[in-house]
């Protein structure tokens, strides 16, 4: 692709990701209202779990599954201490049921299982809306959360965060959005490393810099990104 004809495309999924922004936030604005109760949240938490690395369709597919299955219900997090949850949770994620409304495999059934397990012996301690009534900065908060919750990094602790409404204002570097900042040559794809904290807080801040210029939270724009370079990829663009 030419260098003008790039820069007409970046030039248009910009003003995409513009003409978005404020209908993500006219929606963001009615689910304010929306009061979380324990459950819900432990439904979001481990649909992002899940969506580490796997496509969001899967991710949503499993934990659909894992709810109609009923392992996401209060008997199984804060009453039964069975052992039974593991081999239950790995055979949904495996696709041995075939009585759920998915049929298909999830990519890391294993993995996923054995965080699941912990992260309920964790939740059994201090439920989610204790841990996100903390005081603190939403950084503090995820941070909180990546040192407690296993299988929670910092992408997916942002995501949690963003999709109950605690805070907008961190990035949720997954690889639409990186793939977007690249395009735009404001993080160069080789040159990011976000596998830690603090590699994940630096390229981070190019995103906060950027959504500030536009005039909307991270987490507006996290949405409107991911939407517009999804289409995009889908048409081949």
């Amino acid at each position: 692709m030419s260098r003008a004809r790039l820069s007409a495309m970046n030039q248009r999924l910009e003003s995409t990701i513009r003409v978005l922004c404020p209908l993500i936030e006219d929606r963001i604005r009615v689910r304010t209202t929306t009061y979380w109760h324990e459950f819900d949240l432990r439904k979001e938490l481990v649909a992002c779990i899940l969506g580490s690395q796997v496509r969001y369709e899967m991710a949503t597919a499993a934990t659909e599954n894992l709810e109609q299955a009923g392992l996401l219900d209060d008997f199984w997090w804060q009453g039964n201490r069975s052992d039974d949850f593991a081999t239950r949770v790995f055979y949904v994620l495996s696709g041995q049921r075939y009585d759920l409304p998915y049929q298909g495999r999830y990519r890391f059934p294993k993995i996923r299982t054995s965080q699941l397990a912990r992260v309920r012996e964790v939740l059994a301690e201090g439920p989610l809306s204790v841990q996100l009534g903390r005081n603190g900065s939403a950084k503090q908060l995820r941070q909180s959360l990546v040192t407690d919750i296993p299988g929670l990094g910092p992408k997916q602790a942002s995501m949690f965060l963003r999709n109950v409404g605690r805070s907008y204002d961190l990035a949720i570097l997954d690889t639409h959005v990186l793939r977007f900042m690249d395009m735009q040559e404001l993080l160069l794809l080789d040159q990011t490393r976000i596998g830690t904290m603090a590699g994940y807080e630096k390229a981070e801040q190019v995103v906060l810099d950027y959504a500030n210029a536009l005039g909307y939270p991270a987490g507006y724009l996290d949405w409107a990104i991911w939407a517009t370079m999804k289409a995009a990829r889908e048409l081949g663009l």
